[in-house]
C-alpha cells in the first residue's frame, strides 16, 4: 500500500511540476535569471522544507504555494500523500547539497528559479526540487 501511495504521490507532484510551470523534475542548465537572488532562493527552499517537516500544510499552501500549485496540490494531497512519505523518512537531520538554476516556461516565457536540495533524514536522504516564480511563490515541487 505504501509503495502505491508513493507512486501516486510522485505522479501527482510530477504532474504539478510540469503543469505549474512547464518545468522538468530536475533542474536544468539554464543560468539563474537576474530577477532572482540565489541566496534568497536557497533560504526560501529550506523554509518550505522546514514547514513540510513540521507538517504544517496550512502554512505551506496558504503562504508559499502560488495559485496554480494551490489548485493542483492542495492541503488534502499534502496531508494524504506527502506527510506519510515525510514520516517514512524519519526526523530531519541536516541540509546536505544545494544547487540553484533557472528555468523558463516555453509556453508563457515565465522565468523560474529552481532549487535542488538534498536533505538527510534519520532513515534516508531525500532530494527536493522546488521551483519559484518571480513572487517567490512555489510553482513546482517534487520529492525524490
Amino acid at each position: 500500500m505504501k509503495v502505491r501511495k508513493t507512486r501516486n504521490f510522485a505522479g501527482v507532484v510530477l504532474m504539478a511540476v510540469l503543469l505549474a510551470g512547464g518545468l522538468t523534475a530536475c533542474a536544468g542548465n539554464q543560468k539563474l535569471s537576474d530577477k532572482f537572488d540565489e541566496a534568497e532562493v536557497k533560504a526560501e527552499a529550506e523554509e518550505v522544507i522546514e514547514i513540510l517537516n513540521d507538517g504544517d500544510v496550512d502554512t505551506l499552501v496558504d503562504e508559499k504555494w502560488n495559485a496554480v500549485m494551490k489548485s493542483m496540490v492542495g492541503k488534502d494531497v499534502l496531508t494524504d500523500e506527502i506527510l506519510p512519505i515525510m514520516e517514512e523518512l524519519g526526523p530531519f537531520e541536516e541540509f546536505d547539497k544545494e544547487a540553484v538554476t533557472g528555468s523558463t516556461d516555453k509556453d508563457t516565457e515565465q522565468e523560474f528559479a529552481v532549487a535542488v536540495i538534498r536533505v538527510q533524514y534519520e532513515k534516508r536522504k531525500a532530494q527536493f526540487t522546488i521551483s519559484f516564480d518571480e513572487d517567490m511563490k512555489v510553482g513546482g515541487f517534487f520529492i525524490k
